[in-house]
């Protein structure tokens, strides 16, 4: 009675939820590949947002965290984007287009705005640097978060 695999609602609790109850035909469970697809885009939003209070914190200067904010104003273009189901090059995508043109001009913000708070002596140039590694680390996240989605062929659940 030992030697048999405990049921299926027995080796995961109930609120892990489908995740991490998919297993792959082989027996084994999916959960680590399921786990690092979660925890690594988690560590590195963290990481950056860790970098942003760093880049304020080790100066005494709580100006680089305006970029936060325009972190916050870019998520409005990408739901804007997620909602449109049109083709990239279809000539009534108009709202697409302007939701494309916003996310690149939030984008360039969020590269210039540390550049000019250091050119006008707001903030220290350890500041800038590590505000704009705090965004290479968010373009990571956003990146691995793409890399293990598509990894995932039926989704989050």
């Amino acid at each position: 009675i030992l030697s048999q695999a405990p049921p299926r609602s027995l080796r995961y609790p109930s609120w892990a939820g489908p995740l991490l109850a998919r297993a792959p035909a082989s027996g084994t469970p999916a959960t680590m590949s399921n786990l690092v697809g979660l925890l690594v885009p988690a560590g590195l939003l963290s990481l950056a947002i860790f970098m942003h209070i760093l880049a304020c914190a080790m100066y005494n200067n709580w100006w680089p965290l305006m970029s936060l904010l325009l972190y916050a104003l870019m998520l409005l273009p990408l739901a804007a984007l997620a909602r449109q189901s049109e083709s990239l090059f279809d000539s009534a995508a108009t709202g697409f287009h302007w939701a494309i043109f916003l996310l690149a001009s939030l984008v360039t913000l969020v590269i210039g705005v540390p550049i000019v708070m250091w050119h006008v002596d707001v903030i220290e140039s350890g500041s800038v640097f590590f505000n704009l590694s705090g965004f290479v680390l968010l373009l990571a996240t956003g990146a691995s978060a793409a890399l293990f989605g598509e990894k995932q062929s039926d989704g989050w659940g």
